[in-house]
């Protein structure tokens, strides 16, 4: 149950029994020592990174073992008590860890390695636009946007099994991404639905709240974003307000706004026709709580007649069961194979999940 005030999602069905996480961490017991022991891993895993990733912070490796212990300090007083977190689930476990590497001055530990993703996906995006451009037949065209949106999604660094492939690996890119997702027929597959459907009656106003940098955004959701620009949609991104794995933030999608703006006349036009714009989600873990979003957000998403989650912490940890007053999106791969089994698919199967009203 939430409070209804003015930072509550406007879309949303019911406000007052909508609840963002989809696993019960508190009632489940399985559930809970799974998701404890693979989260603590994942926070183990950034000391061996946080140097690397922050060279200009000598004391990075002993302030991330630091940040570790308190993660882990707070696993074990979980054991004994799992009410002593405020809703305890995935996301709140992400946002502690998150808030742990803020307060002991790691001020957006993945930075560097969003910048470096972020050059390679511009240097490949103008390529990317050409072969969409093209493909005459709108169903194919859709088709390849929607999946290298999914494989852009593959980018994540907050999921071990993707994690694997990109330490190893020194040319995975979008192509090879989008060999690795699960073919057609997805596991939720409603592609020839949403491409019927936007075909026939084009959307006035978009949210898409996005996920990761890089690859992510600038490959997966940027060409998406111009196929709805093509038919007149305004769209707003909504990104992080503060830093959180690799996610994209509010900031640095500003700035990929300005740099896709010298790459393509539809983007330059929507942006300086305010038809394209960003805003920040008022959001500081990789999940979302769509009842405790940015005000201005709610203000201007009031008349959107569709809303698009992109990911597994927007649209998966959180959001899976969310309904809405208008059109959603929900689109994501499955990155972890416990909770692609819980929704009875596979690791890396698909989630492209159209809801009309």
């Amino acid at each position: 149950m939430v409070e209804m005030k003015d930072t509550v999602c406007p879309l949303l069905c019911d406000p007052n029994c909508y609840t963002p996480d989809t696993i019960d961490l508190v009632n489940n017991d399985k559930e809970r020592q799974y998701w404890f022991t693979c989260l603590q891993k994942m926070v183990e895993k950034f000391i061996d990174k946080a140097g690397v990733l922050n060279p200009d912070y000598p004391e990075a490796t002993d302030v991330a073992k630091k940040c570790f212990n308190s993660f882990a300090e707070l696993i074990q007083q979980l054991q004994k008590d799992p009410n002593i977190l405020n809703q305890l689930s995935i996301r709140t476990l992400l946002e502690f860890n998150e808030k742990t590497l803020r307060e002991n001055n790691f001020k957006d530990a993945w930075q560097m390695q969003k910048q470096q993703e972020t050059e390679a996906a511009f240097r490949e995006l103008p390529y990317r636009l050409k072969h969409l451009d093209s493909l005459v037949d709108a169903q194919e065209r859709w088709l390849q946007i929607g999946s290298g949106m999914l494989a852009g999604n593959m980018f994540d660094w907050g999921a071990k099994a993707v994690t694997d492939i990109l330490e190893i690996s020194d040319n995975f890119g979008l192509q090879q991404a989008m060999q690795l997702i699960q073919k057609r027929p997805w596991f939720k597959d409603d592609m020839n639905e949403w491409v019927q459907h936007v075909q026939r009656r084009p959307y006035k106003l978009a949210v898409i709240f996005v996920d990761n940098a890089g690859m992510d955004f600038v490959l997966g959701a940027l060409p998406f974003v111009r196929e709805l620009l093509k038919d007149n949609t305004k769209v707003i991104l909504s990104g992080n307000t503060l830093p959180a794995l690799n996610d994209i933030t509010h900031r640095e999608l500003d700035d990929c706004l300005q740099r896709a703006k010298t790459h393509c006349p539809i983007i330059r036009t929507a942006i300086d026709q305010s038809r394209l714009i960003a805003m920040e989600n008022g959001q500081r873990g990789p999940c979302l709580d769509l009842s405790n979003l940015d005000k201005d957000l709610c203000e201007a998403m009031i008349q959107a007649d569709l809303i698009v989650l992109e990911g597994m912490g927007r649209a998966i940890h959180t959001n899976y069961n969310a309904k809405f007053k208008v059109d959603s999106l929900k689109i994501a791969v499955l990155k972890n194979e416990w909770l692609a089994h819980s929704l009875g698919a596979e690791q890396f199967s698909v989630v492209f999940r159209f809801v009309p009203v």
